[in-house]
C-alpha cells in the first residue's frame, strides 16, 4: 500500500463545503483536472470521471465506485485497474470542522501488485494535482 496525503484549511463551515463536493457535475467548474463528474451519490454506485493532464490537453476517463459517503465528513470512491489485487486507487476525502473552518483532508491510498511500479509517476504528479484540486475548492 502507498498513501499520498494532502490538507488545506478553508475559511468557512464544513456544510458549505461539502455541498460543493456533493455538485459531482459542478467538479469542472472549481477542479482544474476534472472535466466530467457524472454518478449518484449513494454508496456502491459507480462514477464516471473525466480527467484533464496538467497541461489541461489529452487526459482520460474511467469509473470509481462509491465506498464512503458520510454526511458532511468523508467521500470516498475507488478505481481498480484490470482487477484490485493488480492495482486500486481509492481518494478519501475528509472534513474536520475548525473554529471559523474546515479542514480538508484528501487522500490517495494505492494498493495491489503494480503498486510499487507506479509509486514513482504517481507520487510525482498525482500529489501536486490533489494540491491543486484542494487550491481549487479553497478558492470556490
Amino acid at each position: 500500500m502507498r498513501e499520498l496525503k494532502t490538507e488545506i484549511q478553508i475559511s468557512t463551515r464544513p456544510e458549505q463545503v461539502w455541498d460543493i463536493l456533493m455538485d459531482l457535475q459542478g467538479w469542472p467548474s472549481w477542479n482544474p483536472f476534472v472535466t466530467k463528474l457524472e454518478g449518484n451519490r449513494k454508496i456502491g454506485s459507480e462514477l464516471s470521471i473525466s480527467m484533464c493532464d496538467e497541461k489541461g490537453s489529452g487526459g482520460m476517463s474511467y469509473k470509481s465506485i462509491i465506498t464512503s459517503l458520510d454526511e458532511k465528513k468523508r467521500f470516498g470512491f475507488v478505481g481498480v485497474m484490470i482487477a484490485k489485487f493488480m492495482f486500486s486507487a481509492e481518494r478519501i476525502i475528509e472534513l474536520e470542522e475548525l473554529s471559523g473552518g474546515t479542514r480538508l483532508i484528501q487522500r490517495e491510498i494505492y494498493t495491489g501488485i503494480l503498486a510499487p511500479l507506479f509509486w514513482g509517476k504517481l507520487n510525482a504528479r498525482a500529489l501536486p494535482m490533489l494540491k491543486s484540486m484542494n487550491e481549487g475548492l479553497k478558492k470556490k
